[in-house]
């Protein structure tokens, strides 16, 4: 049976979306359009994909199945129709990263890129919150971190590096710690939405040796640029990412605390959904950041 992928298209921003009135306006339809359209769609399954008696629209089993069957399937098609029909790269990529990390690095990739690749339009939605890559309608993730479980697909580009550091006046004001355990009674400026473990739990490692501490929070915050102000203004100490903070250590602004200690590295991932074809200009942007993340590394 011969079906319109733009009705299948309809349909999957439907479900992405979780509003009729949401997916119509995407697509730049009247909603009174994407019902019939959707209405079609089911006619010609003879099947119904979404229930409508509830103020939330939700999928019917044969609408799970055709979305989960479906949409990978059609993913690959319009890959190969654009690849078919493009010799150079062209499209629209939806890209998230966290804010600071974002300002920090990606900016900077994604602008080179387009810079060799004009025709490659870019979304960057820069969040410290983990976005729903499907419901948001994103391509590829920058994560930092322990990942969750997921159907995801992660590529892991490499591990940051982490200081401990305060400024030269709170030091001054509340002394300069010379063992993990002394930061027991210091104060701390608290990274709030850490992922997977306690905001306020420590591990530092010298050759062998492996010190756990709690740390007392006196400032927890959400934003990572927001954390490096607070530091800077003598808030407290500081566990943080080595990019963030080395330009101002080697500045003096800040002074970096228990050098002859590790903390622990964390990864960071490139996460994209599970399809079975990545269209090519994905596919050349994840070997850029790949080819950017290491040289980034080189600098650090």
């Amino acid at each position: 049976m011969n079906h319109d992928l733009t009705l299948w298209h309809l349909f999957f921003r439907i479900v992405e979306r979780g509003s009729l009135i949401k997916a119509a306006k995407d697509l730049h339809l009247d909603p009174s359009v994407a019902s019939r359209r959707l209405a079609a769609l089911e006619h010609q399954l003879k099947a119904q994909l979404i229930n409508r008696s509830t103020r939330k629209l939700s999928l019917t089993a044969a609408g799970t199945v055709a979305y989960e069957q479906m949409r990978p399937l059609l993913d690959e098609i319009d890959g190969v129709l654009s690849d078919i029909n493009n010799k150079s790269l062209v499209g629209k990529i939806k890209i998230t990263a966290p804010v600071n990390f974002g300002e920090h690095y990606v900016t900077q990739w994604l602008t080179l890129f387009q810079l060799q690749n004009p025709d490659i339009t870019f979304d960057l939605v820069l969040s410290d919150q983990c976005l729903d890559l499907r419901q948001e309608g994103i391509d590829l993730a920058i994560r930092i971190g322990e990942l969750p479980a997921s159907t995801l697909i992660a590529k892991k580009l490499g591990n940051m590096s982490g200081v401990l550091c305060a400024s030269p006046e709170y030091l001054l004001k509340h002394g300069t710690p010379k063992h993990p355990q002394d930061l027991n009674y210091h104060k701390s400026v608290i990274y709030s939405l850490r992922q997977n473990t306690s905001p306020t739990r420590l591990q530092l490692s010298r050759d062998r040796v492996v010190e756990h501490v709690e740390l007392s929070g006196s400032f927890y915050l959400n934003n990572v640029g927001a954390i490096y102000q607070a530091v800077c203004h003598g808030v407290g100490i500081h566990a943080g990412p080595a990019w963030l903070f080395n330009e101002a250590i080697l500045n003096k602004k800040l002074v970096r605390l228990l050098p002859d200690w590790q903390l622990p590295t964390l990864p960071i991932h490139l996460l994209r959904m599970k399809n079975h074809y990545v269209p090519s200009q994905i596919s050349a942007l994840i070997d850029w950041i790949v080819l950017c993340w290491k040289e980034s590394e080189k600098l650090e």
